[in-house]
């Protein structure tokens, strides 16, 4: 019992610093920065970060579990073009959206697959299947954007309850089931176990082929959503429109506490990732700084960090 208390102490203090350092960063956003003290910034950054935050959930599943997924970007852009595309002809908003979210349920299975049958190391795998999305997107659509008006996905985009973005709604209400379900359930003991050894996972009995599938396709169909939802924030399909997800993602479950190595982190965490990365990307806009710039900042952040994981991992 001794045991599993440290462990809770642990994750949650790992929670409470990326929500610490959230916290500094928008104190100095707000002292260094026009307009971040306006609700109506606040619930912008909010429901932009809903967007990342959906994604990240499912990539916190893989990572814990010592996998990766970098077919994010490629299934974000999946589910928006199919959506518009299936939405805008004969099929309707409907079909359009359980289209695009079988095929993102595929594309994770197809990932879970190589990686479990064919043992693929996850990077590889992944990325491969992304690139083939990439280039399967370009022929499907000959590089041209979709646009379509999809209601449900416009007012869950868009829309608020009580003032608080729709949005913002679904990713809370998605941590929670996928906290539930990775803290507290059978199913989340077998990843974390999973992520701390897969031969130790073996000898006690872990169903590693089940649980690494569950979690690829569970992180394909979260990125689907995202798409969804980002079609009815901005009403057009992109082929590049899932590709900030991918290293941002990835960041947001590192800067949450989250062992890249796996076996270690906490969804809440990386709540306060997904929050921090949105808002020091508008901070840094905010102060004109290029795109170029922006991505050296998380690099460098990034790195940092995961030097820090790794050496804890190692003591």
């Amino acid at each position: 019992m001794s045991s599993l208390v440290s462990v809770a102490a642990l994750r949650g203090s790992r929670a409470a610093w990326a929500f610490g350092v959230l916290t500094v960063t928008w104190l100095a956003a707000v002292l260094f920065a026009h307009g971040f003290d306006s609700l109506s910034n606040f619930r912008y950054l909010v429901q932009t970060a809903s967007f990342l935050g959906i994604v990240a959930v499912g990539q916190t599943l893989v990572v814990i579990m010592s996998g990766i997924d970098l077919s994010v970007s490629g299934v974000v852009a999946l589910s928006a073009v199919v959506c518009a595309k299936v939405a805008s002809g004969t099929g309707g908003g409907a079909n359009g959206i359980t289209a695009a979210l079988a095929l993102s349920a595929l594309v994770g299975a197809v990932n879970a697959a190589g990686v479990v049958w064919l043992r693929v190391p996850p990077m590889v795998m992944t990325l491969a299947t992304g690139t083939i999305l990439s280039g399967a997107l370009l022929v499907y659509t000959d590089g041209s954007p979709s646009s379509a008006a999809v209601p449900l996905l416009d007012s869950l985009a868009n829309g608020r309850l009580l003032g608080v973005p729709w949005a913002f709604v679904l990713w809370l209400g998605i941590t929670a089931v996928a906290g539930w379900l990775l803290h507290l359930s059978r199913a989340g003991r077998y990843a974390f176990a999973l992520g701390a050894g897969e031969r130790a996972a073996r000898a006690s009995g872990v169903p590693l082929g089940a649980t690494a599938f569950t979690a690829y396709v569970c992180c394909a169909l979260l990125a689907g959503v995202a798409g969804l939802v980002l079609l009815g924030f901005t009403g057009t399909s992109s082929l590049t429109m899932g590709n900030p997800y991918q290293l941002l993602s990835i960041a947001a479950v590192v800067l949450g506490g989250t062992s890249i190595l796996g076996g270690r982190g906490h969804l809440l965490g990386t709540v306060g990732g997904a929050l921090l990365l949105t808002l020091l990307t508008a901070l840094l806009t905010s102060w004109n700084l290029s795109e170029g710039v922006r991505q050296v900042v998380l690099g460098v952040l990034i790195i940092g960090l995961l030097l820090v994981y790794a050496r804890e991992r190692r003591t």
